[in-house]
This record gives C-alpha cells, sequence and structure tokens, in this order.
C-alpha cells in the first residue's frame, strides 16, 4: 500500500510539475508576444498594468512573422506598441524597411518611419523598387506605403526614377501616385523626364497619367499639355489639352499629339485637328516656314524631322534664305496633301502639293 501512495504522489508531482510548467510558460507568452533572438541587455519594467521592455544594443526579434534589427527598442506589452531607435531595420516577405526610427503598432498594423527612411520591394524577378524619404507610413494588412517629404523613388525593372514631396503606393494593385512637384524619369542614355501636378502609375508602370500642367521634357524638345497617357509596352504617349512642341527647330500646336518613342527618342509624332506647325532650317534662326492641316504626320531621325505628311486643309508657306549654292525663295501655296522630305541636316529636299493646289511661288536671285 505505501508503494502505492508514493507512486501516486510521485505521479501527483509530476503531473503538478507539467500544469505549472503550462501556466508559466503561457504566462511568459502573454508577457512576452514577440520572440527574442538577440539584446545585449533586457529590462522589464511595470507600469500601472502594463509590462514594459527596454531591449538595448544589437537586437534582434520577431514580431508574428516580421523581422526587427535595431540598436534599442521599448515594448510596450499591453497596447502592443514597439519604438525602436537606431539602424532600424525591418523585413517582411519582399519588403525591407530602413530607418532611423521606427513606431510599430502591432493592433493597427502600422509601421511609422522617419528619419533617412528606405524602403526596398523586391520584385519575383529579383529586381528592385525602392523608396527614400524623410517620413514613410506603411499599412500591413493592406501593403500601402505613403512617403512624405523629399521623396525619391527608383523602379530597376522599368528603369523609372521619380521625386516628389508626397507618394502613395498600393502594393496588391502595382498602383501609385507622385504629389507636390512630381518628376518622373525614364532613366536611359537620353533621358525623358515628365512633370506635372500628379503623376500616376499603373500596373507597375506600364501605365502613366499626368494631370495639369504637364511638361515633357528631353534635351532635344519640351512638350506641354493639360494631360498625358504613356504607354510603356507601345512607347507611346498621348497629349490632350492644349499640346504644345517646342525645339531648336519646329514648334507645333493641335488638339492632341501621338508620339511614338524609340530608345528615349521621338519616331514618329501624329498630329490631329488643327495641326500648326512652324519650322527653321538652322537651329536658333527664326522659324519662318510653316505649315497647318487637319491631319500631320511626322517622321524623326536622330531628333531631326525627315519626312513630313499633312492632309485636309493644307496650306503652307516655305521660306528658303539665300546662300552661297543656293538663291532665296518663298512658296505659298493651298491644297488637300501636302508631303515634305528633309535631308539629315534638316534641308528640305523636295515639297510635293496634290489635289486642289493653287499658290504663288517667289524666289530671288542672289545676284539681284
Amino acid at each position: 500500500m505505501k508503494m502505492k501512495s508514493v507512486g501516486r504522489l510521485i505521479a501527483l508531482f509530476i503531473l503538478t510539475t507539467i500544469i505549472a510548467s503550462i501556466f508559466e510558460l503561457h504566462a511568459e507568452e502573454e508577457l512576452r508576444p514577440y520572440k527574442l533572438i538577440n539584446a545585449d541587455k533586457l529590462i522589464i519594467n511595470k507600469i500601472e498594468s502594463e509590462y514594459i521592455t527596454n531591449l538595448f544594443g544589437n537586437v534582434h526579434f520577431f514580431y508574428g512573422d516580421t523581422e526587427f534589427f535595431c540598436d534599442k527598442a521599448d515594448i510596450f506589452e499591453l497596447q502592443k506598441i514597439v519604438r525602436m531607435q537606431g539602424n532600424v531595420k525591418v523585413y517582411e516577405d519582399t519588403l525591407s524597411l530602413k530607418a532611423d526610427n521606427v513606431d510599430y503598432f502591432r493592433k493597427s498594423e502600422r509601421l511609422f518611419l522617419h528619419g533617412d527612411v528606405l524602403a526596398t520591394e523586391t520584385h519575383i524577378d529579383s529586381t528592385i523598387r525602392t523608396f527614400k524619404a524623410e517620413e514613410i507610413e506603411y499599412f500591413r494588412n493592406s501593403r500601402e506605403l505613403f512617403a512624405k517629404e523629399n521623396v525619391i523613388t527608383y523602379d530597376e525593372r522599368e528603369n523609372m526614377h521619380g521625386t516628389c514631396g508626397e507618394l502613395k503606393y498600393f502594393m496588391n494593385d502595382g498602383y501609385g501616385y507622385l504629389m507636390k512637384e512630381p518628376v518622373l524619369s525614364i532613366a536611359k542614355k537620353d533621358t525623358i523626364s515628365i512633370s506635372a501636378e500628379k503623376i500616376e502609375y499603373f500596373k507597375d508602370y506600364k501605365k502613366v497619367v499626368a494631370t495639369f500642367n504637364v511638361k515633357t521634357f528631353s534635351k532635344e524638345f519640351i512638350m506641354s499639355s493639360d494631360f498625358l497617357l504613356y504607354f510603356a509596352d507601345e512607347e507611346k504617349a498621348v497629349y490632350l489639352g492644349e499640346p504644345k512642341f517646342t525645339s531648336d527647330l519646329a514648334d507645333a500646336t493641335a488638339i492632341e499629339f501621338r508620339i511614338f518613342f524609340e530608345e528615349q527618342k521621338i519616331k514618329k509624332a501624329i498630329l490631329q485637328d488643327s495641326c500648326y506647325v512652324q519650322f527653321s532650317e538652322v537651329e536658333d534662326q527664326p522659324k519662318k516656314s510653316w505649315a497647318v492641316g487637319d491631319l500631320m504626320e511626322f517622321n524623326f531621325e536622330k531628333g531631326n524631322i525627315t519626312f513630313c505628311e499633312a492632309t485636309g486643309n493644307v496650306k503652307s508657306h516655305f521660306q528658303q534664305e539665300s546662300t552661297e549654292s543656293r538663291d532665296f525663295s518663298a512658296n505659298n501655296a493651298q491644297g488637300e496633301h501636302l508631303i515634305i522630305e528633309m535631308d539629315d541636316q534638316n534641308k528640305i529636299e523636295r515639297i510635293s502639293m496634290k489635289d486642289k493646289v493653287h499658290g504663288i511661288y517667289k524666289f530671288k536671285h542672289k545676284n539681284w
């Protein structure tokens, strides 16, 4: 009987120990809703009903699936708030965040980063998209990122650079927009940049929409309008709202521009409705030649116009100044179909007017 009693006592002791251990582990889990990997120093204080954990030096811990590194962290365990300082790094799936200071609000799944912030998103093809700013808010559940103050963004895959005062990015949709003096650049050998009051991008820069006070500029030209649509796959841009084109050799206006690019240079331009173009043969000289029509199409080579075709209510004036090899001439003509061919020096080689043609041709010999 005594042996049986002893056995029961031992079994009861083991069971009690196991139950106590479970409660102890549960209590520790409640006390620490995070997994601490490393800290040089740990202090736990209880203020009223809340435990506050202070971690110092080489801090490394997990809070849920999110990994954190920093120099110092204060964890408010009841409120589920973590305040981190110094070389803060946050890693979650394809997103990494770095900043001087980070506040993490577990209940709302919101991270507030401030001070030299860098957010890096890794694409499925291993290319990256980065955001630099003074402040960034990131919402984990909806995967939304808001950046403020001196924002710089870069997409390696599409080779896009952007700057602005405020940026919002919805990661699940691949949609974002830039505001407060935004500038977006297609960064290749010959950069084309876009500025506007607001610039939106869809499907990871496959389509870009710019609205109000839009300017597209490169070292060769400036285009302005109220509205711009850019399609990356087609390298095509559509300009609406009093579009204007200005370069050293030509100026143009119309109701609508359709511009096709190749390696960041204009390959073709189509102007629709109320088209007007004036141009010169030499840079920085008055643009004395002009043409109007219902529809105009221009082909470009290395930034120069090589071919122009105008149709519908065409009127034109072409003026060539006298040189050592040619006389002065001026040609005023009207018709329905105009073709102009130019050489690689922007000199007119041939003018052809068809259908209902009439006009006046003037010339003057240099010795007269």
